[in-house]
């Protein structure tokens, strides 16, 4: 009998390593405004938030309206290839087929645009390892990971899921579960901080995808 009956996944750093494509989007569209190009350190607090806040908190100093054109830059070299320079991490796809073959719901939760995920999820053929996919619909921070996930919480009403895990790289993913009540688990391969992760209140830190399954069914 597993411990969890329906299980939410972060996409970027937790089902996949998509740093290729997202770093390059973000390091075109810092070129084009002309600002400094942050270390390869640096790079890595872009993913998991949402981009105006990723932008913000490197250039604190800019105006919000160049935040709207590196993003606008962003989203115009991302769409071109960037959706398709991913690696799903050692494990992942083994893992999400034995939850369902279990038969527990899955699902994406991420900060990612919506428009991007589904196009993803669809175009590369991962479709059958998701019960619901379920994105941001705008940039802001007040739409948050709570919002997110208990979207995605609804749209598994009908299949009874009562006893949910989220699963994530960064603190956004932690804190936005505590937000929603739901337990969570902090992965470390991702390219969120550990520590930030269990200072934001994780219930269980998974070193792998074994990790995760053993977290699942207890």
């Amino acid at each position: 009998m597993a411990k969890f009956d329906c299980v939410l996944l972060d996409f970027d750093g937790t089902i996949a390593d998509t740093s290729e494509g997202i770093f390059e989007g973000i390091r075109y569209g810092i070129k084009m405004e002309g600002l400094p190009q942050p270390s390869p350190e640096d790079m890595k607090t872009f993913i998991g938030p949402p981009l105006n806040v990723g932008f913000r908190n490197h250039f604190p100093d800019i105006s919000d309206d160049q935040v709207e054109m590196l993003i606008i830059h962003y989203r115009a070299k991302y769409s071109v290839d960037g959706y398709y320079k991913f690696k799903l991490y050692d494990g992942m796809e083994d893992l999400l087929l034995s939850l369902r073959e279990a038969g527990i719901k899955t699902g994406i939760a991420t900060s990612k645009p919506q428009v991007f995920i589904d196009h993803i999820v669809k175009t590369c053929n991962l479709s059958h390892l998701f019960d619901v996919v379920v994105g941001a619909e705008t940039d802001v921070l007040e739409a948050g990971k709570k919002v997110i996930i208990e979207k995605a919480l609804d749209l598994l009403k009908p299949h009874n899921c009562e006893k949910p895990l989220m699963v994530g790289d960064t603190k956004y993913d932690i804190l936005g579960a505590n937000d929603a009540g739901v337990p969570s688990v902090a992965v470390t391969f991702g390219f969120g901080s550990i520590d930030e992760m269990i200072v934001a209140g994780a219930t269980y830190v998974a070193k792998n995808c074994d990790d995760i399954k053993n977290i699942v069914f207890g």
